[in-house]
């Protein structure tokens, strides 16, 4: 499921789209849908957590390549409606990319 909103902060300044994202389920592997929105789209993504429960390594993965694609567009990637399961798995697998869309603390490299 798609939406798109606009953000602007003071009449004069360019509006940049942001399209929304809502995870269908677990994520267990790449979304081609996100991949599209990536791929066709220069706005902000906010990606909605709110119906997954699960997330797989490669759904981990996944997430990690996409943030990257994102980064290098200038696209900015955000989390919303983390689910606890999930939020652990982020906090577990400590990758800085998917913290940082997620809102949590990146602290660098963990022994």
């Amino acid at each position: 499921m798609t939406e798109k909103s606009k953000k602007s902060k003071d009449s004069g300044v360019s509006v940049r789209e942001t399209m929304k994202f809502r995870l269908p389920g677990p994520l267990v592997k790449g979304l081609d849908d996100v991949d599209k929105l990536m791929a066709s789209n220069s706005g902000d993504l906010l990606l909605d957590f709110s119906d997954c429960t699960f997330i797989s390594v490669e759904g981990l993965e996944w997430l990690e390549e996409m943030l990257l694609r994102a980064q290098s567009k200038g696209v900015s990637v955000t989390f919303a409606n983390v689910t606890p399961s999930v939020y652990k798995v982020f906090k577990v697998a400590h990758i800085d990319s998917i913290m940082g869309a997620c809102g949590l603390p990146i602290s660098g490299p963990v022994c």
